[in-house]
């Protein structure tokens, strides 16, 4: 028997050191966001629709999607971000199922920051969120990809607000202090669990 864990939180939580720690202990984890670059790389069918729906202008000449200015698009227009979501997550979803099914492990975890909204907690078990005060995250976000506090924040403001994390999920790590206290809770959260795989 195997559970399915969703691990959500927003930029600057620590959910991405939970999963590295849950992993320590023996479990599988799949990190959406390298799913969704696999599926856009040259000649994959979710890049096909990106360039139908949104034109050659977003492919660089070596075939690869231009990130950067498809990026820049789609995060100042939210209709356009729906639509590339719309394209995306089916492809996301589907890789991530085959790979689930090709592992073994007890513990299979899908580390997702859009978990809830992709529709990949429907394919989860059971879902824990990674949470944190705001004024840490920002820290950690300005200090892990050199930005401006102004721009940390800005960053935490847009994605979605704690009370939502909460009221969507089963459990909640909150992550205010170092990485050794993470790395204890997620040992005591992976001893909860064990007795469900």
């Amino acid at each position: 028997m195997s559970l399915i864990l969703g691990v959500t939180g927003g930029s600057g939580c620590g959910k991405s050191n939970f999963c590295r720690n849950l992993a320590e202990k023996g479990a599988y984890v799949i990190d959406a966001d390298i799913v969704a670059r696999d599926v856009v790389r040259p000649k994959e069918r979710a890049l096909l629709e990106i360039e139908k729906e949104f034109g050659k202008e977003y492919i660089l000449p070596n075939g690869e999607l231009d990130r950067k200015k498809l990026g820049a698009l789609v995060f100042s227009d939210s209709d356009k971000l729906n639509i590339l979501n719309q394209i995306t997550h089916k492809y996301i979803i589907k890789e991530i199922k085959k790979r689930l099914g090709k592992s073994s492990c007890g513990l299979k975890i899908i580390d997702a920051a859009v978990l809830f909204e992709s529709g990949l907690a429907d394919i989860c078990d059971r879902t824990v969120c990674v949470l944190a005060d705001k004024d840490i995250r920002a820290k950690r976000i300005s200090e892990r990809d050199n930005l401006t506090c102004d721009a940390a924040l800005n960053r935490i403001n847009a994605q979605q607000s704690d009370d939502f994390y909460r009221s969507h999920s089963d459990d909640v790590i909150l992550n205010n202090g170092t990485e050794e206290e993470l790395a204890e809770e997620a040992k005591k959260y992976f001893k909860k669990l064990e007795n469900l795989f």
